[in-house]
């Protein structure tokens, strides 16, 4: 009990020193404060800066090796419409032995599988789990056209003009694709497609022995697209013991993937679905039979009727070819976007839309301002938006870069990317309101008398997740983009009043 009370005392005892250590901080600190208010030797203020901002269009953006593909239609009064159509590559299937379908074999089904990303949110009453699609674009009740084709483009793994490089792709590439669709039809997403039953036949492919029902493991919901039976057994079961199968290099030569191809129906108001496409695959689902011995009591007849003694017995078999490692999107707008709010106000939008530059200190020199020998406490890049604007789709964060050298801006490296900022900010009633950017090292550094940084421009862009910076020398700014959202802000007229674009700078002056 001593032991407790004296180290109670002992901690009493340093919290109090600390405590009275603090407030004797707190009194000195006041005074020289109050000191140097009253000499008048610092003055803070505040400056807003008039700045030029200009739209561009963004032509391509690359789109093979990327986290996120775009498949659909969407169509905007601000943006105009983007199609976003896929292209892959197909793998050979993963089997311990040899690629045949054995004796009497038979297509039972052919599905192209593409599992959404989705999110479970509750259940039905019946007990099954309920699903909400996630990165859907769009209205969601309107179909688009896909169609599944043939691609007839051979897709490089390495750059044909320097093999040393890795190939890239981008969004504006021309394909060729067969003239005839493994499938073609209407679609549009659905989150309680996570089964398939696939039917089951006998040689004559006529009779069905049985129907399967498959889920995935995790049952969440996929595209599940049929695809042209005779087609797909002509091309990949027929041949199977060819060459053609005998390598993957053969087979991409031989095949050489899919293109997944979407347009408009009657309206191009329709919507855009964002996919991983980690675990997309066409299965082909076939049954064969197989010699059990003489010692067997159960095969089927001609007629699906259970025999006894032949030995022979209907076996169910499926081949998964994956889809390649190449991958890639292609994005096909209309060049003649309305921008129904103005040319004077700016057009932010991802996926090889548009974006603004920036220039800072117009008509003001330069030589003057860093004179000044200001002390710059804080520097934001204000953008207001234009809630009155037709689009509905801005996205949650734009990003801000060194455009003139296609590089991070200084307070990416020096703050982290979340200290700058360009985050959504909403108003009250919860609709879109402005991005906020913190630029103040750039600023203070660009201000200096020695050796300043360079006055560059800056780009305003939808952020995207490559954006950020692993690594400290990774400064260069990456150009893929697979976000559709986009915003339209207030430019510099100063119609706009307080809610055009601004440079706010506050900081302390040395008072001589």
């Amino acid at each position: 009990m001593a032991i407790k009370v004296v180290n109670t005392l002992k901690y009493l005892g340093l919290s109090s020193i600390v405590f009275f250590t603090i407030i004797s901080c707190e009194n000195e600190i006041e005074s020289i404060g109050v000191n140097l208010v009253n000499n008048n030797n610092f003055s803070t203020n505040k400056d807003t800066s008039e700045v030029i901002t200009s739209n561009k269009n963004i032509p391509n953006v690359p789109t093979n090796n990327v986290a996120q593909y775009l498949l659909g239609v969407y169509s905007d009064n601000e943006f105009g419409t983007l199609k976003a159509s896929i292209v892959s590559q197909l793998e050979l299937p993963s089997t311990g032995d040899t690629y045949n379908y054995g004796t009497n074999y038979g297509i039972d089904s052919v599905l192209l599988v593409i599992p959404y990303q989705a999110t479970k949110v509750e259940k039905y009453t019946d007990g099954k789990p309920k699903f909400s699609i996630d990165s859907v674009f769009g209205n969601a009740d309107v179909e688009f056209q896909l169609g599944i084709y043939e691609l007839k483009t051979y897709l490089n793994t390495l750059d044909p003009n320097d093999p040393s490089k890795p190939a890239i792709y981008y969004s504006d590439k021309e394909f060729q694709k067969g003239d005839t669709p493994f499938y073609l039809g209407n679609f549009k997403v659905n989150p309680n497609d996570t089964v398939a039953y696939i039917k089951r036949y006998m040689p004559n492919g006529i009779t069905s022995y049985d129907i399967d029902t498959i889920k995935q493991a995790d049952i969440g919901p996929s595209i599940r697209i049929p695809l042209n039976e005779s087609a797909i057994q002509q091309l990949f079961v027929d041949n199977a013991s060819g060459a053609e199968f005998q390598s993957l290099d053969n087979f991409q030569h031989y095949f050489r993937g899919f293109y997944i191809e979407a347009k408009e129906l009657t309206s191009n108001k329709s919507h855009l679905v964002s996919l991983s496409m980690v675990n997309a695959k066409m299965i082909i689902y076939y049954s064969k039979d197989e010699d059990e011995g003489t010692d067997a009591t159960t095969g089927l007849d001609i007629n699906g009727n259970g025999i006894k003694g032949e030995g022979i017995v209907r076996t169910k078999h499926n081949y998964e070819f994956a889809l390649g490692s190449i991958k890639t999107n292609v994005f096909k707008r209309d060049d003649t976007a309305p921008h129904q709010s103005g040319s004077d106000r700016l057009y932010v939008q991802g996926a090889a839309g548009s974006m603004v530059t920036i220039e800072l200190f117009n008509n003001v020199n330069l030589a003057d301002l860093q004179d000044n020998n200001w002390l710059i406490n804080d520097a934001s890049l204000i953008f207001y938006v234009d809630q009155n604007a037709a689009s509905s789709i801005a996205p949650e964060q734009l990003f801000i870069y060194n455009y003139t050298e296609n590089l991070q801006i200084t307070d990416v490296m020096t703050e982290g990317l979340a200290a700058v900022g360009g985050l959504l900010e909403r108003d009250s009633n919860g609709k879109p309101y402005r991005y906020v950017f913190k630029i103040t090292d750039y600023i203070s550094r660009l201000l200096k008398t020695d050796e300043p940084l360079d006055l560059v421009t800056i780009g305003l862009k939808v952020f995207n997740p490559t954006d950020v910076p692993i690594a400290i020398n990774d400064v260069k700014i990456k150009d893929s983009s697979w976000t559709p959202k986009g915003v339209v802000l207030f430019g510099q007229d100063p119609v706009f009043g307080d809610k055009r674009v601004k440079l706010e700078i506050a900081y302390t002056k040395i008072n001589n």
